[in-house]
Order: structure tokens, then C-alpha cells, then sequence
């Protein structure tokens, strides 16, 4: 099995506006995919990133761009949304280490997901197969912090004593994430997951 620890930085509008498109309303466009492959071993294989050309937001907002790093230019040079997905994603199933079967997302909360979903169905494209998504976020907190709450990376970071790769960058975010993700009980957080 490949498991995608995919990480997503996204743009939204600083105005109440929200672009509307095949019967999505866009919150967050998706400005940049990052993410690491690994093994069933757990071994980094491969790693994607991608920064994505905008269609419903055409300038960064500035408080996104603050955090991000991501400017309106750095955006305006990427790729666009099909392009990148569908590169993205052919990188997923690409040479799956392992027994073959199919890849499964892994990301630090329930949010990208959800984002990765919208952008696409706002382009029109079908969402059908794409992989399984596992919140480790939930899972660090069943095995970990166990209140009930939803922790931040940061926090999982320190807690482990993992040296951390500079946040709010998508691929270092997917790679802290495999870090955090390698330190699980795989067993115990893959079988007591309920989506």
C-alpha cells in the first residue's frame, strides 16, 4: 500500500464574494499540493509538489500570503487546478510501493480533504475514486493527547521531539505530518478509525 500524506495551502477572498461553479461554492482555492509517498514500511519513496495557478481568486490574500509565504505572482505561475490534480494524482497511483493495491490519503486533520474535493468538483471533475482519507489528527488524539481535541501539527511535532520543517509550506507540512504519521500505532489507527 502507498500512503499520500498530502498537505494543501489555499487562497480565500478577503471580501465576503464567493466564486460559485457546477453548484460548489468555493471557500478555499487550492494554491498549493504538496506530498509524500511511502511504503508499507513507512519509508519515503517519493515526494510531489505543485503550486496552482487560481481561477476563482486572482489575488492572494494578504493575510493567507503572511502565513504562506505564497505570493500572488508565486500563484499566477503555477499550474492550473485540472493540470495539477490530475498530475497529482496519477503521482499517487504512480509505481505504488508494496503489495499494489490501491493508495490511501493521510492528512493532518479533516480539512484538506474536504478542499481537495470542493476544488474539484468546482472544475468539473469526478471524485469518485479518488483514494481513502485517514485524519491522523484523530488519531494522534486517541493515542496520544486523548481529550477530544483537535490538536495542531506544531503540537504533535513537539510532543514527539520531531525537528519540524518550516510550517505553512505544503510540502514541508506533508513531510512533518509523515513524521507525526510514522510514530502512530498504524495497526490500532487504521482499524479503530471511523470516518
Amino acid at each position: 500500500m502507498a500512503y499520500i500524506v498530502m498537505d494543501l495551502e489555499f487562497n480565500y477572498p478577503e471580501t465576503r464574494y464567493r466564486s460559485e461553479r457546477n453548484g460548489i461554492r468555493l471557500n478555499e482555492e487550492i494554491t498549493e499540493i504538496g506530498a509524500v509517498k511511502l511504503d508499507d514500511d513507512l519509508n519515503e519513496v517519493d515526494r510531489y509538489q505543485c503550486y496552482v495557478k487560481p481561477t476563482a481568486y486572482a489575488r492572494m490574500n494578504k493575510k493567507v500570503e503572511e502565513v504562506t509565504e505564497i505570493t500572488t505572482d508565486m500563484m499566477w505561475q503555477g499550474k492550473p487546478f485540472e493540470e495539477a490534480a490530475t498530475e497529482f494524482l496519477a503521482w499517487c497511483n504512480a509505481g505504488s510501493p508494496g503489495s499494489g493495491s490501491e493508495p490511501v490519503f493521510i492528512t493532518w486533520s479533516g480539512t484538506d480533504i474536504v478542499v481537495f474535493e470542493d476544488n474539484m468538483l468546482y472544475h468539473g471533475m469526478d471524485i469518485d475514486d479518488l483514494p481513502e482519507c485517514y485524519d491522523i489528527q484523530l488519531m494522534f488524539d486517541d493515542q496520544v493527547t486523548q481529550d477530544g481535541r483537535n490538536a495542531a501539527l506544531s503540537y504533535a511535532i513537539w510532543k514527539f521531539g520531531i525537528k519540524m520543517d518550516s510550517a505553512h509550506d505544503a510540502l514541508n507540512d506533508a513531510a512533518n505530518t509523515a513524521e507525526v504519521f510514522r510514530r502512530l500505532d498504524l495497526s490500532e489507527g487504521l482499524e479503530g478509525y471511523e470516518v
